[in-house]
């Protein structure tokens, strides 16, 4: 009778622990399906558009606020060194921009939460006339900035804007562009709605962003030499922790922040190709062309902390390839380590 008692304890015991093994295993599924669902901010993808779109002024700058410039000869320059008024600056801008910053850039090693796309404009004119003085004449310039604007349609088929960005040149220095030939970029303004890299419900309602802007033109000189797709310059604006949920706590004041925000990098004003222009019937003159240029804009998006590294970047010289994978791979994040379980 022992005995039989014994087994059917035994059994008894084998079976509740199978059953536990089963429930333990269950558990765990249930858990990561809930942690991967999905929120209604991300994977907003659906019949999606991206577009750019050129803002352009007559008078993008205003020669009304520029002040006559000193252009001191050799000779000049010695007779400042032993005169009363040695060591008095020159009306243009003498020191050299230098400034290290540490941006965070988002690695390309994981692609389960990371977004990209791109815009581009092609056969664009950077002046509004001809010019006959120079490659780099500004006189006409109409750039005057773009707009980024991504659409989709929702769950209940209303096409609904999930980003939109609008870029404007910064005239707060029009000296820079006609004396270097360089100008800025500023943000005027932001929305952030949805993201297109997926979203779970065990995430908050963040978003990391990377925006690459880069500048091209082609163009002829005066000698006959072609240049084709050459880079006039890049510009990068860095979104960390952007709210998506526009009733979560701070989500004006963050967006209200990056308003006139200075974007990293210049560019070259687009350079004029030469060529002729007719000025009577069967007399052509010398003259250049309203500079062609081209815009392309790389997006890449993240919501997840980890996948994002940091980068030094030294904006005194070219920028360096942000995305550059043996870039990435010197660099660990000293915020937030990389475990063995990651």
């Amino acid at each position: 009778m022992t005995g039989h008692f014994f087994l059917s304890f035994l059994i008894f015991r084998m079976i509740l622990n199978t059953f536990r093994k089963y429930f333990i295993v269950l558990a765990c599924c249930c858990t990561v399906m809930i942690s991967c669902k999905t929120t209604g901010y991300g994977y907003a993808i659906k019949d999606e558009k991206a577009k750019l779109k050129i803002n352009e002024s007559p008078d993008a700058i205003n020669y009304a606020a520029l002040k006559p410039q000193e252009i001191p000869s050799l000779s000049d320059r010695a007779q400042r060194g032993r005169g009363p008024s040695r060591g008095m600056p020159l009306a243009t801008t003498a020191v050299s921009l230098a400034t290290d910053v540490i941006k965070k850039m988002i690695a390309n090693d994981r692609k389960k939460y990371i977004a990209d796309y791109s815009f581009a404009l092609t056969d664009l004119y950077f002046y509004d006339q001809l010019s006959t003085e120079s490659v780099f004449d500004p006189v006409g310039m109409q750039f005057s900035g773009f707009k980024l604007t991504r659409s989709f349609k929702r769950k209940d088929g209303i096409t609904d804007t999930a980003f939109m960005a609008d870029f404007v040149l910064d005239t707060t220095r029009p000296a820079e562009i006609i004396n270097n030939s360089i100008f800025r970029l500023r943000l005027k303004d932001l929305q952030l709605k949805y993201a297109k890299a997926k979203t779970t419900k065990g995430q908050k309602n963040m978003l990391n962003m990377d925006i690459e802007i880069i500048f091209t033109t082609s163009y002829v000189n005066e000698w006959g030499q072609l240049f084709d797709n050459v880079e006039l310059g890049r510009f990068y604006f860095l979104l960390r922790d952007a709210p998506l949920d526009k009733n979560s706590p701070g989500y004006n004041a963050y967006y209200h922040e990056l308003k006139g925000k200075l974007l990293v990098g210049k560019s070259f004003i687009a350079p004029r190709s030469f060529g002729y222009h007719l000025v009577a019937p069967g007399k052509a003159e010398k003259s250049y062309s309203q500079g062609a240029y081209a815009i392309a804009v790389k997006i890449k998006e993240s919501t997840k902390d980890k996948f994002v590294t940091k980068l030094l970047m030294d904006n005194s010289t070219r920028l360096l390839d942000l995305l550059s994978t043996k870039a990435k791979s010197a660099l660990t994040p000293k915020d937030k380590p990389v475990t063995k379980n990651e």
